[in-house]
């Protein structure tokens, strides 16, 4: 029953959205015991997101996918969205004395992280369409 805008109560029923808020599945509310394997499978994504981060170039694509999968993997385990950027965070070394284009780097790795794991946020982070946000300058076209 609701209450009405002198106190008493009236018989219509509140009416509650069944609505989900979020298309991810919902997070573990204790981290979970992990076996070996699976790790293993994070030490190794660990390691796939350092060759990438030390890479010339770096493949932006590649790096954001393998950054969203481990983001998953810590997810799925009850890793905190702390426990992952601070994780994320020592992969890329992005501290206060660190260069801009590591510190830029630095910001798209951790907005993927929370994309990761809060669902997309939408926009072009990688900054191919000329009106959206980019951490890096665009190069500007001589022709």
């Amino acid at each position: 029953m609701a209450a009405d805008s002198r106190g008493t109560r009236s018989s219509v029923p509140l009416i509650v959205s069944a609505v989900p808020s979020s298309p991810l599945p919902p997070m573990p509310s204790e981290p979970r015991a992990r076996g070996a394997s699976e790790l293993a499978d994070a030490a190794q994504l660990r390691a796939t997101i350092a060759k990438e981060l030390a890479a010339t170039p770096v493949d932006e694509e590649a790096l954001r996918r393998d950054v969203w999968t481990y983001v998953g993997t810590e997810r799925h385990a009850g890793a905190s969205p702390g426990q992952v950027i601070m994780a994320l965070t020592d992969l890329v070394g992005g501290g206060s004395g660190a260069a801009p284009l590591q510190q830029a780097r630095l910001r798209r790795v951790i907005l993927w992280c929370v994309e990761a794991y809060f669902g997309h946020l939408g926009g072009d982070v990688v900054g191919r369409e000329d009106d959206a946000f980019a951490d890096v300058p665009r190069r500007v076209s001589t022709r």
